[in-house]
């Protein structure tokens, strides 16, 4: 029985009538090779079925061309986003994205990292700003370029990032929220989000901005720490039956607010009349709900765009090494809170 000989990237230059060196580049650093000729690689890589040896170019090379991305949860919408375009662009630069899901435990974020510094990473991108006693100390033991995406340094005693950091301001964002409801005319502005860090800040904000308006102190109330569409029933359906005292609603994720809305509408509850809802993130439902749904809009395209042409700068041994791109947030105002008093 004969055994049939694995393609070489050789052949793989000869049937696509390039040299060598040529393929190697197209496969390391595809943005380096013209579209025809990348074009007519990639062909022949598929018709002789070729798989580059990764281990041997790491050893030229010293790179491993992969990314680490360490992620919240992959089922929040605005990290799909993220994600995607992640991806993308990484993929452009000649990199290959690898995923890790730490469903927020700074636990499960340690032991992915120490999984991933096993792998030779060429960078890490870790979706989260705050990080365990642990985890800090393997991240400043590590020489590779590494971006923190979302939470931006902030409060009375900010964070100190252990890289570059693409985000917004949690502060900032719950402040819009409180000062849109007030604008609107609700008089009992409700918080609904999970008790951590990043929350606390946009808790910060948003409370700042209804004391400045209406001299009260706002209701808090937490929800579960992976935000989840049952959370919105729960909190309508206590509204309902009495237990919450709130006529106007700031859910820090889309989900839980999208379950609010639907709940109000299945018992009757009008919206924005009895009760004014502001999400986080808006969602594409968001736009499409009825009455659509008033969110804070954070730009995640922009965040990962920004991301990728951070990190192939530090890869490249250019840029600084704690930059911090602002990337902003913005209220989108619509018929969930239009309340006219």
């Amino acid at each position: 029985m004969t055994t049939k000989s694995k393609p070489t990237l050789q052949d793989v230059a000869r049937l696509a009538g390039v040299s060598g060196m040529t393929v190697s580049r197209a496969l390391t650093k595809p943005d380096k090779v013209s579209d025809q000729t990348r074009q007519r690689i990639e062909q022949a890589v598929r018709e002789l079925g070729y798989v580059p040896n990764l281990a041997a170019s790491q050893l030229v090379t010293r790179r491993s061309g992969i990314i680490g991305a360490l992620i919240t949860t992959i089922t929040n919408p605005i990290l799909a986003t993220t994600i995607e375009t992640l991806q993308q662009g990484l993929a452009r630069a000649g990199f290959h994205l690898l995923i890790g899901e730490t469903r927020f435990s700074q636990e499960e974020e340690g032991k992915l990292l120490r999984a991933f510094l096993g792998r030779q990473l060429d960078g890490l991108i870790l979706a989260y700003g705050y990080h365990s006693a642990e985890t800090l100390e393997l991240l400043q033991g590590t020489d590779i370029p590494l971006i923190e995406l979302w939470d931006l340094p902030e409060g009375d005693a900010p964070r100190e990032p252990v890289g570059q950091v693409v985000g917004f301001s949690n502060w900032a964002a719950g402040a819009a929220a409180g000062r849109h409801l007030v604008d609107c005319g609700y008089r009992r502005p409700a918080f609904f989000g999970y008790d951590d860090e990043r929350e606390n800040l946009r808790f910060a904000g948003f409370r700042e901005a209804v004391m400045a308006g209406l001299g009260v102190e706002p209701l808090r109330l937490n929800t579960s720490p992976v935000p989840h569409i049952d959370d919105g029933v729960d909190v309508v359906q206590r509204i309902a039956r009495g237990e919450i005292d709130c006529d106007g609603a700031f859910f820090t994720n889309d989900m839980p607010a999208i379950g609010a809305l639907f709940t109000c509408q299945r018992l009757g509850l009008s919206v924005p009349g009895q009760l004014g809802i502001c999400g986080f993130g808006d969602l594409p439902i968001s736009r499409v709900a009825t009455p659509s749904l008033t969110s804070v809009r954070i730009p995640a395209e922009q965040v990962a765009n920004a991301t990728v042409d951070l990190l192939c700068q530090r890869i490249r041994g250019e840029g600084e090494a704690h930059a911090q791109v602002d990337v902003g947030c913005e209220l989108i105002a619509r018929e969930s809170t239009a309340l006219s008093r």
